[in-house]
């Protein structure tokens, strides 16, 4: 969905989860504001990647976590979420679905302009759901976010470019309907809501083919969002002024730069004043507490960390692939132990897809692979991997097993933390040996491109920041291709795959209608995740910010880890 964002330990970003709208007891926390006779508009406000953005920014086209929270201000989606996860108007002001739940017409808002001026138009949201359903977008560009449109009627495979699904129709400049096969249940808050308008008078004049190329995909001409960007400096910085055609009304604050800095240097540039608002280390909670300047907002994430293996790795990936080696792992990881020692008590362990905060999750999963390096020791006793004389586990075929953990630059947390696991995986006899750290960017590259096992990433950290609906389309299906270019967890020979395909189905099923039965599924589904252990799942990090008191109305919410929600009402004083 929209407000894709960052994690400051290097997290992957997907599209996957939290709450129908409504659902949700979870709130956010507001930041207060001196009261005031009337808001000062101008200012420039510094927020901080933690390490490199990508490279395209034509929303969707690329993974990085960090170029989609620049985009998210850029460009508004149809729909947006509240800090209750309550599913609220945007571009689009109001929808309605036909009687067989098959078809929904949506309405944009009148009022929403591109920042030259223009309106948005039906054909812009046309051009958008062309894109994401193209060859170019899906086949030449491995596009992760596809999914969105393969419900719609005609665009279940990648569609020749320029070619517009059978189940979009434009009724005119401002009303559009889309239509699917069959109800779904999730298709409005973790698919079509998240359909983020494109220009058409811009890319609709150029094939897209040559998009990735183009210099709009370098730094945009034009936005839909509070901020639209003005400059660009790869690997540095992006610099994004207020657009005065909002559709929410121009924001007050005139400058947003982000710049990449790395959270083990930024408190001394929040002590300063040269940034406003940043992610920092647990271990530096008191001591920017105690600055006179700065405030602290920490609330639990939607977010996780883990433990990744390239399941299809040509050196390693039949003792990845056993389902028994992955359990061995999580229970040899102490994650209480990692809880305290590197999150300094703020966060929970992490036991399965979804995180503890997020109103899906299955508490019967509490305290399962309780720390035991006796039962990780037994389990791969049990798959043949033997102790040699060296005292390092051999492969069931009896040669070395010296796996890698690649992980990437910018936070020397994510460095004490695979020291940790690199010790806990000792203990049960597992040679694994952790890399200098690499470019986060050059880390995804590999695993996008990485279909043979031949890249040099075998195990790796990272993590998912989610976002607004539990509907698993988009990462954990067997064809998805975050599944495909992560972990690889896509063998339909398997059964558990097979299950999982299948519960995820059901999901979003018509009998999802209903919220008891959806959420029994998606409990199933958790269970089954929780048992086969795809990917190592290790902690749920609670989101600790440090912004400046001169910066006011920001909203932090659980479902919004990375940024402050509805940039446009925030406010500085004085003005800098």
């Amino acid at each position: 969905m929209k407000r894709r964002t960052a994690w400051m330990s290097a997290a992957a970003v997907v599209s996957l989860t939290t709450l129908l709208a409504g659902c949700s007891s979870i709130g956010g926390t507001q930041a207060s504001a001196p009261k005031r006779t009337a808001i000062p508009n101008g200012g420039t406000l510094v927020e901080t990647f933690p390490t490199a953005f990508g490279t395209n920014m034509i929303p969707f086209l690329d993974s990085s976590a960090y170029t989609a929270t620049a985009d998210s201000y850029a460009f508004d989606s149809l729909l947006n979420f509240n800090q209750k996860d309550q599913l609220v108007p945007d571009l689009v002001d109001k929808y309605a679905f036909s009687k067989s739940k098959t078809t929904i017409t949506f309405w944009l808002n009148p009022k929403a302009r591109w920042s030259n001026g223009t309106p948005v138009t039906s054909k812009d949201v046309q051009l958008s759901v062309d894109w994401l359903a193209s060859k170019t977008y899906n086949v030449t560009d491995q596009g992760a976010y596809g999914y969105l449109v393969q419900n719609i009627v005609g665009a279940s495979k990648p569609l020749p470019d320029g070619t517009t699904p059978s189940g979009f129709k434009i009724i005119n400049s401002h009303e559009f309907s889309i239509s699917m096969a069959q109800p779904d249940a999730a298709v409005l808050p973790s698919q079509w809501a998240g359909i983020i308008p494109l220009p058409s008078a811009v890319l609709g004049k150029m094939p897209m083919s040559a998009w990735k190329s183009s210099s709009f995909n370098k730094v945009p001409t034009i936005g839909s969002g509070p901020f639209v960007f003005k400059s660009l400096v790869p690997g540095q910085s992006i610099t994004q002024v207020r657009n005065p055609y909002y559709v929410f009304g121009a924001p007050h604050i005139q400058t947003v730069v982000w710049k990449v800095i790395s959270p083990n240097v930024v408190n001394g540039d929040l002590a300063s004043g040269q940034v406003d608002i940043a992610g920092i280390h647990p271990q530096d909670v008191q001591k920017m507490k105690a600055l006179p300047n700065l405030s602290v907002a920490i609330f639990p994430s939607n977010s996780f960390g883990y433990l990744g293996w390239r399941l299809n790795n040509a050196k390693y990936g039949s003792v990845f692939s056993n389902v028994k080696f992955r359990q061995a792992v999580e229970y040899a990881i102490n994650r209480p132990a990692l809880v305290k020692a590197i999150d300094k008590g703020y966060g929970k362990p992490e036991n399965g897809p979804l995180p503890p905060i997020n109103f899906w999750y299955n508490s019967k999963l509490n305290n399962t692979y309780a720390y035991s390096p006796a039962t990780a020791n037994k389990l791969l006793d049990s798959i043949g991997m033997k102790v040699g004389a060296n005292g390092w586990r051999t492969m069931p075929n009896g040669k070395p097993f010296s796996p890698t953990l690649t992980i990437s630059t910018g936070d020397s947390n994510i460095v004490t933390e695979s020291t940790f696991i690199a010790q806990f995986m000792k203990a049960v006899h597992i040679n694994l040996t952790v890399l200098p750290p690499i470019n986060f960017n050059t880390m995804l590259s590999q695993l996008n491109n990485d279909s043979k096992g031949t890249q040099p990433i075998q195990g790796f950290l990272l993590g998912w920041s989610l976002s607004d609906d539990p509907d698993p389309r988009g990462l954990w299906r067997s064809t998805d291709n975050l599944n495909i270019t992560s972990i690889d967890w896509t063998n339909t020979k398997d059964p558990a795959i097979v299950e999982n395909d299948r519960l995820i189905h059901l999901q979003h099923s018509a009998a999802a209608f209903n919220l008891a039965y959806r959420k029994k599924i998606i409990y199933q589904w958790q269970t089954l995740l929780n048992q086969q252990m795809p990917e190592n799942f290790l902690t749920m990090d609670d989101a600790i910010y440090a912004y400046n008191k001169n910066v006011h109305g920001l909203v932090f919410s659980a479902y919004t880890f990375g940024t402050p929600i509805d940039a446009w009402k925030w406010w500085m004083s004085p003005a800098k």
